[in-house]
């Protein structure tokens, strides 16, 4: 009796760590990529006006960032 106790406990355990061990690197991943800055929050510096704008909203031409049309046209 206490040896198939022992083995259904072991059964469970190798069970949990074939199937649920391996997911736990992934949600520490998915940690450390809330960490990391988006495009949106990087702000960069307009060429023309030095006004600074998001990488998101921001016009690139010849490895120059822009802030508006008007500035990419000057």
């Amino acid at each position: 009796m206490i040896l198939k106790l022992l083995l259904i406990g072991a059964l469970i355990v190798g069970v949990y760590f074939i199937f649920f061990k391996k997911k736990a690197p992934l949600m520490a991943e998915r940690r450390n990529n809330k960490n990391t800055k988006d495009d949106k929050d990087t702000m960069v510096e307009c060429a023309e006006c030095s006004v600074y704008v998001s990488l998101e909203e921001a016009i690139v031409s010849s490895g120059k960032y822009y802030c508006s049309q008007e500035c990419l046209k000057a």
